[in-house]
């Protein structure tokens, strides 16, 4: 077990729930047009499912070797 691994995949799990959440908080504020706010909630999606599917496989991995 690593535990290196398992702590930085758990950060990493954190940080996409904090987006996700954040955004979720923030978007409803902020005064843009809704195609803009619609571009920002994709992109925030996809960094924060990047940093969840990263942070999964961290966790996998230093549980593993």
């Amino acid at each position: 077990m690593s535990t290196e691994l398992v702590a930085f995949g758990i950060s990493a799990l954190a940080l996409g729930i904090g987006m996700l959440v954040a955004g979720r908080r923030l978007y409803p504020r902020l005064d843009v047009p809704e195609d803009a706010e619609s571009s920002l909630q994709s992109l925030t999606a996809m960094i924060a499912g990047i940093l969840l599917l990263t942070g999964l496989g961290l966790v996998l991995l230093g549980l593993f070797t």
